[in-house]
């Protein structure tokens, strides 16, 4: 099953392109990243580095085509992995009027319009698509031990607060810790408040059913993505281990390009889009609550 990649200015493109590959020599997938385009206008701010990912993107035998509808042409699944979510709706909606399944790199756009146009243009042309940070895929997420937590009630969780101008606040950075938390318990944000300081953001969501969660999103900290999960009957805290999240990323991946369910639905992650977008807002309103919009 050959796939193509969109966009060479993300680590992800040989990071992918090599577990991708990695799988299918093992036997363990039918998958392999085979094509890739660029329109040449990259978001990343080192050429060598871009340089290098295309480079090794074509050691692991993937080849760059002409034009998006050559490499349209020769795939059965599309990854859109440009650094930059602003441009992700765009990259993203040819592939899906093809009805071909894609996957959209985290964020998986920078505006909450955006998002639901995205998840309009993938229902009307029947086409698969999800989007996903790593972190949905860390470890310590699958061994929560849930029934021993009882109906889990709140979460602080702490996550590196990396900034870059071309997605503003949130979207960059914030995508992984929200990503986080909605894999633990699920969506349903109500509202959100958030506030930034020299070194870091701090986020609060307070659910319709009123579940809460505080992050903290660190500049200066640490590397580090953990949370303390409050339940009813146990609070139980944890740190990611970053060794197996890629692997399992992909692992999903390919079972969504192979047929299988989807790790975890568009409108999910539409709603963390509007969360981020709200956050955003709030932290222009110096911390004011602001509505998440419902989702039609």
């Amino acid at each position: 099953m050959n796939l193509g990649a969109i966009g060479i200015d993300s680590s992800h493109l040989p990071e992918f392109t090599r577990r991708i590959k990695e799988m299918h020599d093992a036997g363990n997938t039918k998958c392999r990243v085979t094509h890739f385009w660029t329109d040449g206008n990259h978001d990343w701010p080192n050429a060598d580095d871009v340089a290098t990912w295309k480079s090794t993107a074509e050691d692991l035998g993937a080849t760059q085509t002409d034009s998006l509808d050559d490499m349209l042409d020769a795939v059965e699944g599309v990854l859109v992995l440009a650094v930059n979510g602003n441009k992700h709706l765009d990259l993203a909606t040819p592939s899906l009027k093809r009805g071909l399944p894609t996957y959209v790199d985290k964020p998986m756009t920078c505006s909450g319009d955006e998002a639901k146009q995205l998840l309009k243009i993938a229902t009307e042309g029947n086409a698969r698509c999800y989007s996903a940070s790593s972190l949905r895929f860390a470890t310590e997420l699958e061994a929560l031990p849930r029934d021993q937590l009882g109906d889990i009630i709140a979460i602080d969780a702490v996550g590196p607060g990396e900034l870059n101008p071309s997605m503003p606040g949130l979207y960059h950075y914030g995508v992984h810790t929200i990503e986080m938390v909605d894999a633990i318990w699920g969506p349903g944000v109500k509202r959100v408040s958030a506030v930034e300081f020299e070194d870091r953001h701090l986020v609060d969501l307070d659910y319709h059913d009123g579940r809460y969660a505080r992050l903290r999103l660190e500049r200066k900290g640490a590397y580090d993505f953990a949370a303390t999960v409050q339940g009813t009957k146990l609070t139980h805290q944890f740190k990611v281990d970053f060794g197996p999240v890629y692997t399992r990323l992909v692992a999903g991946m390919v079972r969504f390009f192979e047929g299988g369910p989807a790790p975890v639905e568009l409108r999910d992650i539409v709603e963390n889009v509007l969360t981020m977008e709200a956050g955003n807002a709030s932290i222009a309103q110096d911390g004011a609550w602001v509505d998440i919009p419902a989702i039609d």
